[in-house]
């Protein structure tokens, strides 16, 4: 929709922002790249936000001009309860209160249709879901008939157990048919170890989440396991659904700001992705949810015991609990995972309140962007496909470091991988770059299956030209400093933020003109470089790199030139803190407020003249073509 009404492409939340800032500064409708529509479906409107909410406002009006001031009918689709971005601003009183908030801008009066049956579920999952779930709520309905929905009750001493009895399961339904999903799939050991001994002890082939939070590659994804988060699991369906981590702990890690004596949204999500059969797997070690009925678990479920208690699952602890509103650090962040997963407009506010951001180089035109392969076949015979883009961007550094140093350490090893001139790389060499890249990945995540189910691949989907050519761009600007380079520099800090402390950690790609300490700590270096192989920079990008800045440049106190370079695109950004060190501070504790504060939500009041305000601004904008 953005892109039909800006006639652009709109990447992210900080290039949308981008475009509306621009019309209204210009108080100027856009005129839209397309024919109008009599009829506008807004699907899985609860998910929409304020920048979301303007775009729709605002392609409606164009939409109605060049319909001849005749507005077209509205069609407005959604599931409150499936409402699960409130980290990204979505909120579900745009689908509740659709008909007031729309109203304005639509001729027709709103009809509400509830759609209570489900045609994915069987009767069997939809009673337990109710039931045991949703107090009794009969929220859904279905006619079709199915099995009961399995709980598997274990000990995590006795994970092989629990991974025989799923392997039966994904045999049955097949692998392609079956998924596990959980509130969180990284550094979570029994994701991790279930995925790995499903893979390794009984065959079954895993597409292993290479993002975490974003839907794998669909060839990547065919004829597998899918390991999935329920955010990035979100709007798919397969006919076997594994759940892990329903407990009780999910209040404690993700819900911490949601009342316990209801169903959260997240939970009801993953409870309906199962056409055939839902698995609830329940750790011995965790209550259940405060507000799930164990006497409806008992009647609507097959509860499965494989641990030596003979008595019932325990009652969960009354709810009640207190909501947990505010700042809460985890005890480390990555550097990587600092802006994941937050409200785009607000890191780009805070990015322009203290950083500058020069653009020294562009991004090339696209026929000289290097397209390595992002999919590889890794069995003809089977069909299946693995996802190889992080690996890319591993060998890419890696190949460079070779070409400086003589030796590829970037993956724990100083193997050489040439006996001759260091900077002439070969198939054979490309190819142990690539293997070793993905052994490094795999020992980095946890997660085996990618490199178990590439053993007999070649590893040679990287041809010689596109690694010259790559690694030409990268001499071009950092081989004048070859003597003073240091790779994949370790660099952590703690950092107090509202009297919470966390570790802040993470790798920066190249480091130049380092001094070290006696003690063999970096004291001052003379720049930062954050080297990326990607389709595009970002703003998640430009914190990384500075927050890399900020911990090296802690012990000194003096800031090094920060600078973000995409060797895919040639693009190259220098970014220079406002108020020095101060600044990156600054810019860090804002982005860990951002990501790591739970909000209360607006009240309906405020809510309401939010979305007054965006409404009759949308209308007041002059339309170029009267």
């Amino acid at each position: 929709m953005a892109r039909l009404l800006f006639g652009t492409v709109v990447p992210d939340d900080a290039k949308l922002l981008e475009l509306i800032k621009e019309a209204v500064n210009r108080n100027e409708l856009p005129e839209g790249d397309f024919e109008p529509f009599d009829i506008i479906v807004l699907d899985e409107f609860q998910d929409c936000d304020e920048l979301l909410y303007w775009v729709v406002t605002c392609f409606i009006r164009v939409n109605t001009q060049k319909r001849g001031d005749r507005p077209a009918h509205l069609v407005i689709l959604g599931d409150e309860r499936q409402s699960i971005y409130r980290f990204r601003g979505a909120d579900h009183r745009y689908l509740t209160q659709a008909p007031e908030l729309l109203g304005p801008i639509s001729s027709d009066p709103f009809v509400e249709l509830p759609l209570s049956e489900s045609f994915r579920l069987s009767n069997e999952t939809v009673r337990f879901i109710n039931k045991t779930f949703l107090g009794g709520d009969s929220y859904m309905t279905s006619s079709k008939s199915g099995p009961k929905p399995i709980v598997f009750r274990y000990s995590r001493r006795d994970i092989n157990a629990l991974a025989k009895k799923l392997a039966a399961l994904i045999k049955q339904y097949g692998a392609e048919n079956s998924a596990i999903i959980a509130p969180s799939v990284r550094k979570k050991k029994p994701v991790i170890k279930l995925a790995n001994i499903l893979n390794n002890r009984y065959g079954i082939p895993v597409a292993e989440p290479i993002d975490y939070d974003s839907p794998v590659d669909k060839k990547a994804l065919d004829g597998k396991l899918s390991i999935s988060t329920i955010h990035a699991f979100k709007g798919r369906e397969r006919d076997l659904v594994i759940l892990l981590g329903i407990d009780a702990s999910f209040f404690k890690y993700f819900g911490r700001d949601l009342p316990d004596n209801t169903c959260p949204n997240e939970v009801f999500v993953a409870l309906t992705r199962a056409v055939e059969q839902l698995v609830l797997v329940h750790d011995e070690n965790e209550r259940l949810m405060p507000f799930v009925s164990v006497d409806n678990l008992y009647e609507t479920a097959e509860v499965i015991n494989m641990t030596s208690e003979e008595a019932r699952i325990v009652s969960p602890n009354a709810p009640g609990r207190a909501l947990q509103f505010g700042l809460e650090l985890p005890a480390e962040v990555n550097v990587t995972d600092m802006a994941r997963y937050v409200r785009g407009e607000r890191l780009e506010e805070i990015i322009q309140r203290d950083l500058r951001t020069q653009e020294l180089s562009g991004s090339l035109s696209e026929e000289e962007h290097i397209r390595m392969r992002d999919v590889v076949c890794s069995d003809p015979v089977k069909g299946f496909y693995e996802a190889v883009g992080d690996i890319n961007a591993l060998v890419v550094l890696a190949a460079f470091q070779h070409a400086i140093t003589g030796a590829a350490t970037l993956f724990g090893s100083k193997t050489q991988v040439t006996d001759d001139k260091p900077s002439i790389y070969t198939n054979r060499q490309i190819s142990w770059l690539c293997r070793h890249a993905c052994e490094y990945q795999a020992r980095n995540s946890g997660y085996l299956p990618r490199y178990l189910q590439m053993k007999n691949h070649d590893f040679s989907w990287i041809n010689l030209r596109d690694l010259v050519r790559a690694q030409n761009r990268l001499q071009s600007e950092l081989g004048g400093s070859a003597s003073n380079l240091k790779f994949e520099v370790d660099v952590k800090r703690y950092l107090v933020v509202d009297k919470r402390e966390t570790l802040l950690y993470g790798r920066a790609d190249v480091v130049t003109a380092p001094t070290i300490s006696e003690d063999g700590e970096i004291e001052s270096v003379e720049s930062v470089w954050e080297i990326k192989f990607v389709s595009r920079l970002s703003n998640e990008h430009i914190v990384q790199a500075c927050t890399y800045a900020y911990l090296l440049a802690a012990r000194s106190g003096q800031v090094p030139r920060i600078i973000l370079y995409n060797v895919r695109d040639g693009k190259k950004l220098e970014i220079t803190p406002r108020d020095g060190l101060e600044g990156l501070r600054r810019m860090i504790e804002s982005v860990l407020r951002l990501k790591y504060t739970a909000e209360k939500g607006m009240e309906d009041d405020e809510f309401t003249e939010m979305c007054t305000r965006t409404t009759r601004q949308v209308l007041d904008l002059d339309d170029p073509r009267e």
